[in-house]
């Protein structure tokens, strides 16, 4: 039975802003989406040992494997006394869903596993699989590719906001650490010492003159400071000792772990007392899983030619949706998916990157109606339930 958008995905969408859900946070965000998937009739409902859940369909012909990921996470609340409308309100009004996720992205969760539940079995082929992943905001990647390890896929749509367009890539991202090592000595008698903040503050300049690489598809890259700590901290009556930096770069095809430690060496080689690693990150599900990484997330794209583009792009058409297309400037968990898996992969959703992680952050309801429809035109035609003509 088509289940109406505006009686269950918006209410169901409501239900979830008002559940706050940090990254490793997530239960009771994770019931709400298993009661929604059972009583839509999802034919398989799984919780993973993460924590992320799993629903699966499987249409009336064969066909390929489609899955559609959106994360449950969501950013801390800043400035909450400068919210117009409570950070887990729910709250509709002015034609948006307000609060903490509507934007990013739990109003494409709900959108995309209402629709998908709601839509009938002759019109899709094959199998859909609607996961709703934990974790993404702190280590994007990571609970999509434990979810694809389990599950043989074809392709991926990852919703997340592209204002209704297709996203074909993004960049990258990686944390490098750099770290000075002096000596310590009293400031009164600096000479004595060996001042790592000065040592850093060379290699800053060493680093910041390395040219970025460039793609054809995702331009440059970046690699901008965004943290700088002396050791000891707070500042004494002494000479550092140490001095840690850390880099956010913003990666394009072909980087890896090794290509970017390497080049980050090369900027130092001469200096004395100076290192580079990869910045390590942690995850503690609420599942009581520990994972600790390394904070690197490669970059992909697909080319406009690729069979799951044109398809894509074919089927949001016959939606009297628009088709065009998107790159990213944010990382997502299709970083796992196509960045490390090769899995053909598109981005999709509702919303803008920069209604994100704001004050006051919300999301057209109009617009969600919109990506509701989409997602339905691309889970039939990405599974071959729709015949292009």
């Amino acid at each position: 039975m088509q289940i109406p958008y505006a009686t269950e995905a918006l209410s169901f969408a409501r239900e979830l802003v008002r559940r706050p859900s940090l990254s490793g946070q997530e239960r009771d965000v994770a019931e709400l989406v298993v009661r929604e998937m059972t009583m839509l009739g999802y034919d398989e409902v799984s919780t993973d040992d993460l924590g992320s859940v799993v629903g699966v369909r499987t249409g009336e012909a064969p066909g390929p494997t489609v899955l559609f990921d959106a994360h449950m996470d969501v950013v801390p609340v800043t400035e909450s006394e400068a919210w117009r409308h409570g950070p887990f309100s729910g709250e509709r009004a002015e034609g948006r869903l307000w609060g903490r996720g509507s934007n990013d992205v739990k109003g494409d969760l709900a959108a995309a596993l209402v629709a998908l539940g709601a839509l009938p079995r002759d019109a899709f082929a094959g199998r859909i699989v609607m996961a709703a992943s934990v974790g993404e905001e702190m280590i994007e990647g990571l609970a999509l590719g434990h979810i694809l390890a389990c599950q043989r896929v074809d392709a991926v749509v990852v919703c997340e906001p592209t204002g209704l367009l297709l996203g074909l890539g993004h960049k990258g991202r990686t944390g490098v650490v750099v770290e000075a090592r002096g000596r310590a000595a009293h400031t009164s008698r600096p000479e004595l010492g060996v001042n790592a903040v000065y040592r850093m503050m060379g290699a800053i300049g060493r680093i910041r003159a390395v040219p970025p690489r460039r793609d054809a598809l995702l331009g440059e890259g970046v690699n901008e400071l965004v943290e700088i700590v002396s050791d000891p901290y707070p500042g004494t009556s002494m000479v550092p000792a140490g001095c840690t930096a850390r880099f956010d770069r913003r990666l394009v095809r072909g980087e890896t772990p090794d290509s970017v430690l390497g080049e980050m060496r090369d900027a130092l080689a001469g200096t004395d007392g100076m290192s580079a690693r990869l910045h390590r990150v942690s995850l503690d599900c609420y599942t009581g899983r520990l994972f600790t990484v390394d904070d690197f997330h490669a970059a992909w794209a697909l080319e406009e030619g690729h069979p799951v583009v044109q398809a894509a792009l074919w089927g949001l058409r016959e939606a009297g949706l628009p088709a065009e297309k998107f790159l990213a400037p944010y990382s997502t968990n299709g970083a796992a998916s196509a960045g490390e898996l090769g899995i053909p992969t598109v981005i999709y959703g509702a919303g803008d990157i920069a209604d994100a992680h704001v004050v006051d952050e919300s999301i057209s309801v109009d617009a969600l109606q919109a990506a509701y429809q989409g997602y339905q035109a691309l889970a039939r035609v990405l599974t071959g339930g729709m015949e292009r003509g």
